[in-house]
């Protein structure tokens, strides 16, 4: 079957978790059942610089399997504050080096040997700092702010733009489903603006997506193909290897 390859890093890795309800992942698994294998690619804690690293061991080869789509989601560690902690690689990677390396990972000759492929960005989701600071301080200072990631956001928004690319904009999404704007001088979701139970609901640690952001994510997906590439929706799809009760294909198998 052809591959719908999902690239990023924990927010993707994770999206096929059913410890805690729904996942985006095995949702999309499931509405392509039989059509297209959906090939979870998250690595938890990359940023865009790790993963252009790696980027030849992720994508399979031209020869070796069909990329029909790849998302591409990451930014939400290119976006942590430097040096927090010191003494580790670190996960930031500056706002202009990132759309660079972003730029190549969409652009990677590994990716583009797979003529057609259905090219989807998707921008880090928003978080929530409070929540953040409970579950992720370093020598009790912050590691995260939301204008940070505001900002990685909007380079994606940007580099889609610039390439003639689809951008799922999940961090607009979920800022308007919050009752934000996009121009709020403090996003929503940082620490010095009220708290925010929407968004919140979204993000389960402040970070990482709940079951409702993974819907929130899901929904905007399932969306977007039916919008841009309505022959690409699931209901469009025919089944790979044919149904039981296909006696005509059953029969064209019976002359092998």
């Amino acid at each position: 079957m052809d591959q719908f390859l999902l690239l990023g890093d924990s927010i993707t890795q994770q999206s096929f978790c059913q410890d805690r309800g729904f996942g985006f992942g095995a949702a999309l698994s499931d509405a392509y059942v039989r059509r297209l294998d959906v090939v979870n690619r998250g690595l938890s804690g990359y940023n865009t610089k790790m993963a252009l690293q790696v980027l030849p061991q992720v994508i399979p080869s031209a020869e070796q399997a069909k990329l029909r789509f790849i998302t591409i989601l990451f930014g939400s560690n290119d976006a942590r504050l430097p040096n927090t902690p010191p003494d580790v690689p670190q996960q930031h990677v500056p706002l202009a080096q990132y759309k660079q390396n972003l730029r190549a990972l969409v652009t990677h000759a590994n990716v583009l040997a797979h003529e057609g492929v259905r090219r989807i960005l998707i921008t880090p989701p928003p978080i929530d700092e409070r929540r953040c600071r409970e579950n992720d301080f370093v020598h009790d200072i912050p590691v995260r702010k939301a204008k940070d990631t505001a900002k990685y956001a909007q380079a994606v928004r940007e580099l889609g733009e610039e390439l003639g690319l689809q951008v799922l904009d999940l961090w607009t999404v979920m800022i308007h489903k919050a009752g934000g704007r996009e121009s709020d001088a403090e996003p929503v979701g940082s620490i010095d603006v009220p708290l925010n139970e929407v968004l919140r609901s979204f993000v389960r640690d402040g970070l990482h997506l709940s079951p409702e952001g993974y819907k929130v994510l899901f929904d905007e997906m399932v969306a977007l193909i039916a919008r841009v590439w309505p022959d690409q929706t699931p209901e469009r799809l025919p089944f790979v290897l044919p149904p039981w009760h296909d006696q005509k294909a059953w029969d064209s198998y019976a002359s092998l």
